[in-house]
């Protein structure tokens, strides 16, 4: 399908900026944690358990929105997705009750995986082969600027706010983003009566599961996620308890890491004239393998900061290359299922975050050995599962 530049940006910043608003969910309040930890009276557990809670909704919101898409159309899900997020967000603003401010953050989560599942059946819809790489590694580089800016965003109005002023701003995103799906966005999946009528939901399920390259991929790129909330969930409490940081001094380093997702994305773009796709895998993958070892190191190294930012910033960029083939490949495969194959991808992309998230503060918040530890553990096996698709591709 041919679009005009115009349209074809229009589409990459909306697409993109929807996709984006999970993250932002996650990323604009990084900077709060230690004042959301006084505020409530409660452990950095604890706080970090409200990023669990958002990550949850993340993984279980695909579960049924892909499907659903699949059968009503992508514009339906998006539209209700976003609402539901607003009004979940404004709620925030209102408690003082740290269960409650749980669930809100489960409902953002669910909410606003529309976001992300859908937008990824929408590109699927509309692009195929290398122009659906180039395209997905286009949204990736918009979806990149949030992790730049959020935190900025987010340290800044600290200094005249609470953490409440935070979902105030988010809340001001979404409505923006509403208004742009309402306006300036059409359907691109018509689903015909009789069609929706032999949608079979188990039938495409066990279509999916069956393909077991397209399940490799999903566990790689859920282990590459999974040390990416390491990094979200941790690095608050790292670089300002353990490195004695200032707010601003780790927004900025987060902003950095953000700018290398969009320069790794904007290179697949490139290389995707020279490398194949399993190619560019090997080398985002190798990237960030490199990068859990720093990590490690700086544990015992002379200059254990400079190590650590270097490391951190190989593990978060190489996302952005990892992310944009990976999703290519896996939807190639599973095209004529769309929505229910961007529903797996984007519960494998939180599980581990899910479980892992956690763990990085279970021995406090002036340690990140449990955060270098479980990095390292996910580059490795995402390497390990890259060997085994290899394998199968060369049979």
């Amino acid at each position: 399908m041919q679009f005009s530049k115009a349209k074809t940006i229009w589409l990459s910043i909306l697409l993109g900026s929807l996709s984006a608003f999970g993250p932002l969910l996650v990323d604009m309040y990084l900077p709060a944690f230690p004042t959301l930890q006084s505020d409530f009276q409660t452990s950095a557990s604890m706080v970090q358990l409200s990023l669990t809670m958002c990550l949850a909704g993340l993984a279980v919101g695909p579960i049924f929105i892909g499907a659903w898409s699949d059968r009503v159309g992508r514009r339906q899900p998006l539209l209700i997705g976003m609402t539901l997020a607003l009004v979940a967000c404004l709620l925030s603003l209102l408690t003082h009750n740290i269960w409650i401010f749980f669930l809100l953050r489960f409902i953002q989560g669910i909410a606003s995986s529309a976001g992300q599942v859908v937008t990824r059946a929408v590109a699927k819809d509309l692009f195929s082969g290398r122009q659906l790489t180039k395209f997905i590694a286009l949204l990736m580089a918009i979806n990149g600027i949030f992790p730049i800016i959020s935190p900025l965003i987010g340290s800044a109005l600290l200094n005249y706010m609470s953490w409440r002023g935070i979902f105030g701003f988010i809340s001001v995103v979404g409505a923006l983003l509403l208004l742009g799906l309402i306006f300036g966005f059409k359907e691109t999946h018509v689903v015909s009566a009789e069609a929706q009528a032999d949608i079979s939901f188990k039938t495409n399920v066990k279509t999916i599961f069956k393909d077991h390259t397209f399940i490799y991929f999903v566990l790689i790129q859920g282990l590459v996620y999974g040390a990416m909330f390491c990094y979200i969930s941790g690095s608050s409490f790292m670089l300002q308890n353990v490195f004695s940081l200032s707010k601003a001094s780790f927004s900025i380093i987060y902003a950095v890491n953000g700018a290398g997702i969009i320069l790794m994305a904007e290179l697949s773009a490139i290389l995707i004239q020279r490398f194949t796709e399993l190619q560019q895998l090997k080398f985002g993958l190798l990237g960030g393998l490199l990068g859990s070892v720093f990590v490690l190191l700086s544990q015992i190294g002379p200059d254990k900061l400079w190590l650590a930012l270097i490391g951190l910033f190989l593990v978060v960029s190489t996302l952005g290359l990892i992310n944009a083939v990976v999703t290519s490949l896996a939807l190639q495969r599973q095209g004529q299922h769309a929505g229910i194959a961007s529903s797996v991808l984007g519960l494998g992309m939180y599980v581990f975050g899910i479980f892992l998230s956690p763990l990085v503060g279970i021995l406090g918040s002036h340690t990140y050995a449990p955060l270098a530890i479980l990095i390292f553990g996910c580059e490795v096996a995402a390497l390990v599962l890259y060997h085994r698709v290899r394998q199968l591709s060369n049979h």
